[in-house]
């Protein structure tokens, strides 16, 4: 990944903030000198060796280094993983999409491997342990004064101060189901011997060992070549598998649901708790967070947000269901060029391997029975509605480039044409045909169709069933103009994330455009957009503005890089005077500006939370002793403890405007 000097200056900052200066220098090190060896590192930073050993394996510790060691090297050579290094900046979502998805006892544990690192599994159980034991003791003092006299009740009087809360992993057992399902749902990964090189050096020793190994005269041939690049993914699939090793273990005994719907009338009988039906994991495996498959879970998470504002909550929840069931076994967010390369003959095969299909059944079973699945559509005379286009089959993701539509080619239409007319226009009043959710005829056409939500207006509709009316939501989000959903064959469905995340990102500069430069400026952005490339005399005709004022606009919006101009010269000899400007609008421009601009916003963010830091030294160095933290208002002074508070209130929008930026970014570049 191309790293930049924002966000080579934001990830040092990120790790400084976690894990201290020193860490954070050689890392900026490695960043601006790249791969080194440890005499480079010592020569380019001036510490001692002992200071740069503990700083690598701090750094090493938590996966934000890579190092490869070439055969009859001396030193190993470190890289700087910025990757994760930014991924610092997004712990607070991947906790909080934890504690969503699995519960809080979940999120605890995620957080003390996101504190720790890379963790053996028998340090981790040692460690709760330890507090299991400790919880348990002080439980047992409590007991012991309550024979004596009545509970306290904290300071002053209070209650909330009666009982620390109890701990959220009860037993190792407990512990031991929980990093089972994590491991499972691939956010937890094991720790292998590739895991601290880079994809770069990896893909280097397997090229190497697949000449060595097959093609030692040589690659002779376009079918060599191709059966070269097969070997190189398969032996790249072969790497990436050793991570899964733990949860190939675990499905071998069946999936955690399965273990417990198969275990449940024995445990209930013997008195078997649920944790106790997983499988014991090996004390010495060493395992750590998998941001990868992370970034796919927040990624539906923001796409259902993103359909959430279009259609509603009822619509955005089916999404949510089928996105769920879709990216169940999807390892990251876009494929990998080599990795997951389709080949010259495979290519349906391949890309229908990624990204899959959902029947109809499954995200019906899926569903919650509470969630009524009749609101958030509107009705319409079954009569008036297009079955021929509502079950439109699409088998292959939508192409970048349009053919030519073939109402436009010449000549009669061919026979199954003349058939899908006809059975169209016979069975318009068929059982089968399912009422359009926007009451539109045919894909891009309308028709004099209101849609209503008045539930007399069409009472034959109200008794729908409902599989049919979870058909009405899917058919709903394929046929909106984002192309949230791809039918793609009978009571089939996926989604083509390319063209959903470029509508994402294009509704996310033009949220940019409306706040930057108003209402008018998007609305010359877009028509840039639709027209292509327009001369600045007939840019005021095609606007309906004034010459001044769309000249003032358009500089305006060039100054902030959403729009951008080309210099035509009419003859040989170039002449101002005798040129043409044209006014042009490049997404792929403005967006890269946008993604440095937040870059550099988020650097301002956290250098400005250091300054307030050092601006009230004093104050937080007294909230650090024992005796204040946690009773601030009571033991500090009123003029100290109110600029705390404000102290706390800044910081707290401080890092709500980042987590507001790595939205941004996370679409612009991740998703």
């Amino acid at each position: 990944m191309l790293v930049t000097k924002p966000m080579a200056e934001l990830c040092s900052l990120l790790i400084d903030e976690l894990h201290g200066e020193l860490p954070s220098r050689i890392f900026a090190t490695l960043l601006s000198k790249g791969r080194s060896t440890l005499p480079q590192l010592a020569q380019y930073t001036a510490m001692t060796a002992r200071q740069l050993r503990h700083g690598l394996a701090v750094l090493l510790q938590h996966n934000l280094l890579y190092y490869h060691i070439d055969p009859g090297a001396e030193f190993a050579f470190y890289e700087a993983n910025a990757d994760h290094a930014y991924n610092l900046a997004r712990t607070g979502k991947i906790l909080e999409m934890v504690d969503t998805s699995f519960g809080a006892a979940a999120k605890d544990v995620m957080q003390s491997l996101l504190l720790s690192g890379q963790t053996r599994i028998s340090d981790l159980v040692a460690a709760y342990q330890d507090k299991i034991d400790h919880a348990n003791k002080a439980a047992a003092l409590i007991g012991d004064d309550d024979d004596f006299g009545p509970e306290p009740t904290g300071v002053n009087g209070d209650p909330s101060g009666a009982k620390k809360p109890g701990l959220l992993v009860k037993s190792t057992a407990h512990l031991n189901s929980i990093i089972c399902r994590l491991v499972e749902a691939e956010v937890i990964d094991v720790v292998h011997e590739k895991t601290f090189e880079s994809s770069q050096d990896i893909l280097k020793v397997v090229e190497k060992e697949v000449m060595d190994t097959y093609f030692p005269g040589g690659v002779k041939g376009n079918k060599a070549k191709i059966e070269v690049q097969g070997r190189i993914a398969e032996g790249l699939r072969k790497v990436r598998g050793e991570s899964k090793s733990l949860k190939r273990k675990l499905e071998q005994n069946g999936s955690a649901s399965k273990r417990r719907k198969l275990f449940a009338g024995i445990g209930m009988s013997n008195g078997v708790q649920d944790e106790e039906m997983d499988p014991a994991l090996d004390p010495k495996q060493v395992i750590r967070i998998n941001y990868e498959r992370c970034l796919v879970d927040l990624r539906n998470r923001r796409l259902v947000q993103f359909a959430t504002d279009m259609f509603g909550e009822t619509t955005a929840y089916v999404y949510g269901v089928l996105l769920k069931l879709l990216t169940r076994d999807a390892p990251r967010c876009r494929p990998d060029p080599v990795m997951d390369a389709p080949g010259d003959d495979d290519d349906d095969e391949n890309e229908k391997k990624w990204l899959g299909g959902v029947a109809t059944e499954q995200i019906l079973d899926s569903l919650k029975t509470s969630v009524d699945l009749s609101s958030g559509i509107g009705k319409a005379d079954r009569r008036q509605i297009s079955s021929r286009a509502a079950e439109m089959i699409e088998a292959h993701p939508p192409k970048k480039k349009a053919l030519i539509a073939e109402a436009e080619v010449e000549g009669d239409a061919s026979a199954d044409e003349d058939e899908d007319d006809e059975s169209s226009s016979e069975g318009s009043d068929n059982d089968s045909d399912f009422e359009r959710p926007n009451g539109t005829n045919g894909v891009n056409g309308t028709n004099d169709t209101k849609v209503k939500f008045d539930e007399s207006a069409a009472p034959k509709e109200r008794r729908l069933d409902r599989p049919t009316q979870l058909r009405q939501h899917l058919l709903l989000l394929s046929d909106s103009t984002e192309r949230f959903v791809r039918h793609c064959g009978p009571n089939e469905w996926t989604v083509d994330f390319e063209p959903v995340m470029g509508a994402l990102r294009e509704a996310e500069l033009d949220s940019v455009i409306e706040r930057v430069s108003g209402r008018q400026g998007l609305r010359l952005v877009r028509i840039l957009r639709a027209k292509g490339k327009l001369d600045e005399k007939a840019l005021p005709n095609v606007a309906l503005m004034r010459k001044p004022e769309l000249q003032q606009k358009m500089l305006e919006m060039q100054t902030n890089g959403f729009v951008h101009v080309q210099e035509v010269p009419r003859d040989v000899k170039a002449d101002v005077k005798k040129s043409f400007f044209l006014w042009f609008c490049d997404i792929d421009r403005s967006l890269d500006r946008l993604l440095d601009t937040s870059y550099t916003t988020m650097v301002h963010c956290i250098q400005v939370l250091e300054a307030l830091r050092q601006k009230e030294k004093d104050v937080l160095s007294t909230t650090r002793r024992s005796d204040v933290r946690g009773r601030e208002k009571d033991t500090m002074r009123k003029e100290y403890y109110e600029r705390y508070s404000r102290f706390l209130e800044c910081e707290r929008k401080l890092f709500a405007q980042v987590m507001r930026l790595d939205d941004l970014v996370s679409v612009l570049r991740d998703f």
